[in-house]
């Protein structure tokens, strides 16, 4: 199956095949419930950025309910990240990257469903900030740094 997946990528993007593979913990050991056991779920993923380091990685998934709304899941997401339950978080929607970057603030009080949200989309989140923080890094935020990784240019060899 990779092979025709890599046959057809190089044919399409002429582009090497990246896959993501995560493996999940035996059911008795499992938390939730496996994709498809409850009317409603989709899957979502989650990147934590770290406005210090500049990074931004990939930290975990949750399966949520559509009509359940962000705020139900603050806890759950800064367990993902090791922060402490309480921390206050910023949520951000990553929407596309190509043509342009597009990155929407969340609101954690409207609902999955309201905000459109499907099987597979991206959660980005953050420390909170205070106001006066904001000058203490070049790029402050979620959008901020996706702006930034889409203008920077990699020097060639």
């Amino acid at each position: 199956m990779v092979g025709k997946l890599r046959e057809v990528s190089s044919k399409v993007n002429k582009a090497e095949l990246k896959l993501f593979l995560e493996v999940i913990p035996a059911l008795e050991q499992c938390s939730v419930l496996p994709f498809g056991e409850r009317e409603g779920d989709i899957l979502l993923f989650f990147k934590l950025y770290h406005p210090k380091k500049e990074e931004l990685r990939y930290v975990g998934n949750l399966f949520v309910n559509c009509t359940g709304k962000p705020i139900e899941i603050v806890r759950n997401i800064n367990e993902l990240a090791g922060f402490d339950p309480d921390e206050q978080i910023e949520l951000y929607e990553e929407v596309y990257f190509e043509p342009r970057v597009r990155c929407d603030h969340l609101d954690k009080g409207v609902s999955f469903q309201s905000s459109e949200f499907e099987n597979g989309d991206i959660i980005c989140f953050q420390r909170q900030l205070q106001p006066h923080c904001m000058k203490l890094y070049r790029y402050p935020n979620v959008p901020s740094f996706l702006e930034f990784l889409k203008k920077r240019q990699i020097p060639s060899a």
